[in-house]
């Protein structure tokens, strides 16, 4: 099995939050998986493999290359194995999950993070990553990091449902983590691998959360390497 990922200058150091869900989605399974590292363009050149981005999953030839079909690959290609999901409704759960927390959290997050994400890519990548993202953001690159504290404020401010629940359950799926969790927690994997920003503070229940998901398997998030501030 191996699993595609999205690094910068630093292959060691894969940062996408979706590749983050399929990584931990697959430890949760107890599968053992090779990571392959891939800078931006070198995905849409993969031979044999038609995706534009990652997560990409290889299982023996099976291809899937989006991070909640792989998870939904996984739940139904072994059964036998931790479920992602605990069932239909659990499904259900996650996949509304998935849906809000694209809207609320990944696109200020994403204007939040997005100049410390291009000064840590490869110099293969930059202009493509500058000419895509500001297109996507509709300004530049410097014009967002201009604005990256009210960026933040606007992705802190949408954290106090996910703070709230977490003052009654200790994960999101309840007492034991699963794939909710694990889409949330491929955003903070993502904000830890490309910036020295703060997104959380100490005395907030998902402060506590994630160091508790930093835990799992055997430490796996923390082969991410917090940055230090310049």
């Amino acid at each position: 099995m191996k699993l595609y990922e999205l690094v910068g200058k630093d292959k060691t150091q894969g940062f996408s939050p979706y590749v983050w869900r399929s990584r931990m989605a697959i430890a949760h399974k107890g599968l053992e998986v090779e990571m392959v590292p891939l800078i931006f363009t070198e995905i849409a050149g993969l031979k044999d493999i038609d995706a534009k981005t990652v997560p990409i999953l290889d299982d023996d030839g099976t291809l899937i290359t989006d991070s909640w079909d792989i998870a939904c690959y996984l739940e139904e290609k072994y059964p036998d194995r931790p479920s992602l999901f605990g069932g239909e409704a659990g499904k259900a759960y996650a996949n509304f999950f998935n849906f809000t927390s694209f809207t609320h959290l990944v696109m200020p997050l994403f204007q939040t993070l997005a100049y410390d994400i291009f000064e840590g890519l490869d110099d293969k990548d930059r202009a493509y990553f500058r000419e895509t993202r500001e297109a996507r953001l509709g300004k530049s690159l410097e014009e967002a990091h201009a604005h990256q504290d009210q960026s933040l404020k606007i992705f802190q401010k949408q954290l106090w449902p996910y703070n709230t629940l977490l003052k009654t359950q200790e994960f999101f799926h309840g007492s034991q983590p699963a794939y909710t969790d694990y889409i949330m927690y491929g955003l903070f994997q993502w904000a830890k691998g490309v910036s020295a920003l703060a997104i959380i503070s100490p005395d907030e229940p998902l402060y506590g959360w994630r160091a508790k998901m930093d835990e799992l398997f055997d430490g796996l998030g923390k082969v991410i390497r917090a940055k230090k501030p310049a």
